[in-house]
C-alpha cells in the first residue's frame, strides 16, 4: 500500500512458519505458508470461535449456541467432542494446539500467530506513538497494520458470535483509517490519500462513514465542489441500495458546504410527513442529564446504548449509537416515531412488521397506564395517522405487560455485510421512572 514507506520499516507479519491463522478477511490458517483445507462448517465455525478468543477457554455451550443458534439437537454436546477430536486430526500438531480445560475447549497461540492479535497490539502501539508525538513512526506502523486487512472480518461467518466480532473490528478499523488520513496528509500527496479512501469506498459503498470522510477531505483541501458531488454520489448510492437518504450529520454537511461556495442550502429529504416529526419536548432530563448515566453509557462501547424519556424522544446516546444508528442522530431524534413510519427501519429492521406490533403494543400500554398524558396521546395520534403503517399491523399491535428485553436481528450493511443478532436490554434509573436506558449486546455478552 505504501510502498516507499513499507520497503524501509520492518513490517507488521505473521511468522512464516509453523501455523498462521487470519481472520481479517476470509478466515484461513496456513501451515509453512500453505493453507489447511477446512472440511465441514460446523467445524470451521468451532475452530473460529475457539480462535477468536484466544488464550481463553470457551465453555461448550457458547461453542454449542455458535453452532446452533439456540436450536440445538439432544445430541449436540456428542458433536462438538467430535468435531473438536477432528480438528485435532486435520490440523498440524492439533492435540497441542487445542487443549481441553473444564467445561470447555482452549486454543493457544502466540500473538504473533494470530492477525487479529497482530492488529490489535498493533492498534494500541500506534496510540502509544501519538501520545509521545512521534507522528511519523505511527504512520509508518498503522500503514503495516491496515495492510493486515484481506476483506472484511470473519467474512463468510454469520450469526453469533461472530457479526458482533467483525462489527467491532471494522469500527476499530474506521476509525484507524480516519488516524492514518490525518497522518498521511503530511506524508504523501493528497492525491494519494484520496485515491485510498475511493478504492475504499468503491469496495464499501454503503459506509456512510467513508463517504464521510472523502468529503471532508476534498472540502478542507479546498475542493468543495468535488465534496458536494461526492454527496450526490452517495445519495444516489443509497437510495438504490437501501431506499434510504444520508444521515442527518451529512446532510447537514452538504447544507454547510452549499453555503460555503455561494449556493442556497438544499433541504433535507423528508422521509415522514411533518405531524409525525413533531417533538414533544416536555421531559425535564434533556439539559439534566445524570453525570453516571452518560458514564454508563460511555462503558457499554463498542455496543450501542441511548437514554429515552417517556415519549421515546432520544436525550442522550453513546457514540456506537451514531455510527449504527445514523438515522436517529440529532435533537429530534425518536425510537418510536423512527421504527414505525421511516423507510430506513424497514431496511433495519428484520422481520419489520413484527416490530412495528410490539412498539404499537408499547404505546397500548402506556397509554393504559397513563390514560390522561397528553403526550402520548398526540404521539399515539400522529403515528396512528401515518400511512406507512400499514393496517394489518396496527390491528395486530401485541399486548405487552412491560417493556423487557428481546433478542432480534439487524441490517446495518454501513457497518457490517452480515445481519447482527443483538438483546436490548431496557433499564429503568433508580429515582428517574420516566428515563429508560437502552443498551444493545450480542446474546452472549452480559451488561457492563
Amino acid at each position: 500500500m505504501i510502498e516507499s514507506v513499507t520497503e524501509k520499516t520492518a513490517s507488521i507479519s505473521l511468522p512464516s512458519h509453523d501455523v498462521q491463522v487470519k481472520l481479517l478477511g476470509v478466515p484461513e490458517i496456513l501451515v509453512n505458508d500453505q493453507p489447511v483445507p477446512l472440511r465441514g462448517e460446523t467445524a470451521r465455525r468451532v475452530l473460529c470461535h475457539l480462535l477468536l478468543a484466544s488464550p481463553r477457554v470457551i465453555p461448550n455451550q457458547r461453542l454449542i449456541e455458535s453452532v446452533w443458534g439456540g436450536e440445538e439437537p439432544d445430541s449436540a454436546m456428542e458433536q462438538i467432542r467430535k468435531i473438536v477430536s477432528k480438528l485435532r486430526r486435520e490440523l498440524p500438531g492439533g492435540r497441542e494446539l487445542i487443549s481441553t480445560e473444564l467445561g470447555g475447549y482452549r486454543i493457544t497461540l502466540e500473538p504473533e500467530q494470530l492477525d487479529v492479535t497482530v492488529w490489535t497490539n498493533a492498534i494500541q502501539n500506534v496510540r502509544q506513538l501519538l501520545d509521545t508525538g512521534e507522528n511519523h513512526a505511527a504512520f509508518v506502523k498503522l500503514s503495516l497494520a491496515l495492510d493486515l486487512w484481506r476483506g472484511p472480518a470473519l467474512d463468510g461467518l454469520d450469526g453469533q458470535p461472530f457479526a458482533n466480532e467483525a462489527v467491532a473490528l471494522h469500527e476499530e478499523r474506521l476509525n484507524a483509517l480516519e488516524t492514518w488520513c490525518r497522518l498521511a496528509l503530511k506524508e504523501l500527496p493528497i492525491s494519494a490519500v484520496i485515491a485510498k479512501i475511493r478504492r475504499e469506498i468503491s469496495q464499501h459503498p454503503l459506509q456512510e462513514r467513508l463517504w464521510d470522510i472523502l468529503m471532508r477531505l476534498l472540502a478542507d483541501n479546498g475542493r468543495p465542489l468535488d465534496a458536494l458531488n461526492e454527496y450526490s454520489n452517495m445519495r444516489k448510492v443509497l437510495a438504490q441500495s437501501l431506499g434510504v437518504t444520508p444521515s442527518p450529520r451529512l446532510q447537514d454537511t452538504y447544507r454547510k458546504l452549499e453555503i460555503a461556495v455561494g449556493g442556497a442550502p438544499a433541504p433535507p429529504a423528508p422521509t415522514v410527513p411533518r405531524q409525525a416529526t413533531h417533538r414533544m419536548n416536555t421531559s425535564p432530563h434533556t439539559s439534566k442529564m445524570p453525570a453516571w448515566i452518560k458514564q454508563l453509557l460511555r462503558g457499554q462501547e463498542p455496543n450501542p446504548a441511548y437514554v429515552s424519556d417517556q415519549y421515546w424522544n432520544i436525550l442522550h446516546r453513546n457514540q456506537a449509537m451514531d455510527r449504527w444508528f445514523p438515522w436517529l442522530e440529532g435533537p429530534q431524534a425518536n425510537i418510536m416515531k423512527w421504527a414505525l413510519t421511516e423507510p430506513s427501519a424497514r431496511s433495519v429492521l428484520g422481520d419489520w412488521e413484527d416490530h412495528a406490533a410490539v412498539h404499537i403494543g408499547m404505546i397500548n400500554r402506556a397509554l393504559k397506564e397513563n390514560p390522561g398524558d397528553a403526550g402520548l396521546r398526540s404521539l399515539n395520534a400522529s403515528l396512528m395517522q401515518a400511512d406507512s403503517i400499514p393496517s394489518a399491523v396496527k390491528d395486530q399491535a401485541v399486548d405487552i405487560a412491560t417493556r423487557k428485553g428481546r433478542s432480534y436481528t439487524l441490517r446495518l450493511p454501513h457497518i457490517t455485510p452480515e445481519p447482527i443478532t443483538v438483546v436490548s436490554h431496557v433499564l429503568t434509573p433508580h429515582g428517574s421512572s420516566d428515563l429508560r436506558v437502552v443498551i444493545f449486546t450480542s446474546p452472549q455478552e452480559a451488561i457492563a
